[in-house]
């Protein structure tokens, strides 16, 4: 890596050579760049070396980033897992206008505010089906039956749900797992399988009290 004492000296003779017909400007930004040793291993096509000294050196920053923006521990550290998958997968395509550091964060503004999104989305959901979803005050069908019947009703009801749905329903509610844990097992993102759960849930009971209704 070129020694920022060693600039002035050395920009003339890379701005006049015609072997190296890179800006003086241009050279003068890379030197200036903390990360141009990061900057030397993707020169060298070591990737995967280039995005771990890009991890070690920034990742407990862009961390704290998400963190402070999102405040939900299980969010934050699926941002940040992204943040860093998108990294990974666009830096041979760093043009360099920028700091490797400023690149970084440009990336992870851009997940924040997606996640943002997401989880207002998710909010809307569960908000409406909470809404929509008032008590009966009336004893509910299902009381004056035995469990084993209505059980016959769930399981049939949960046939019908679309194959993603019942697998996110029964992973939440049967085995108890948080949406977090579940975004792992399903490779979906846990506003996603949230939002997927709530408006199960109101179709699930409907069909319910329908094949308990049909018993009667």
């Amino acid at each position: 890596m070129m020694s920022n004492t060693l600039v002035p000296v050395v920009l003339p003779r890379v701005a006049t050579s015609r072997a190296r017909p890179q800006t003086a400007e241009r050279a003068a930004g890379r030197a200036a760049d903390p990360d141009a040793d990061l900057l030397a291993l993707l020169d060298l096509d070591d990737t995967a070396g280039a995005v771990h000294c890009l991890m070690v050196r920034h990742g407990t920053a862009v961390y704290r980033y998400c963190h402070a923006a999102l405040r939900d521990g299980a969010l934050v550290d699926d941002v940040h897992q992204q943040i860093f998958i998108e990294a990974y997968r666009d830096l041979r395509r760093f043009r360099r206008h920028s700091t490797v550091r400023v690149w970084l964060f440009a990336i992870a503004r851009h997940r924040v505010l997606d996640a943002v999104k997401r989880r207002r989305h998710t909010q809307r959901w569960v908000e409406d089906s909470a809404a929509t979803d008032t008590p009966d005050p009336r004893p509910s069908p299902a009381e004056s039956l035995d469990d084993a019947r209505l059980r016959e009703a769930l399981a049939a009801s949960l046939e019908e749900l679309p194959a993603d749905t019942r697998a996110a329903v029964l992973l939440h509610y049967q085995q108890g797992f948080t949406f977090a844990e579940m975004a792992e097992i399903c490779r979906a993102h846990p506003g996603t399988l949230c939002a997927r759960v709530a408006r199960a849930l109101p179709l699930l009971r409907k069909r319910i009290e329908s094949r308990i209704g049909a018993l009667r």
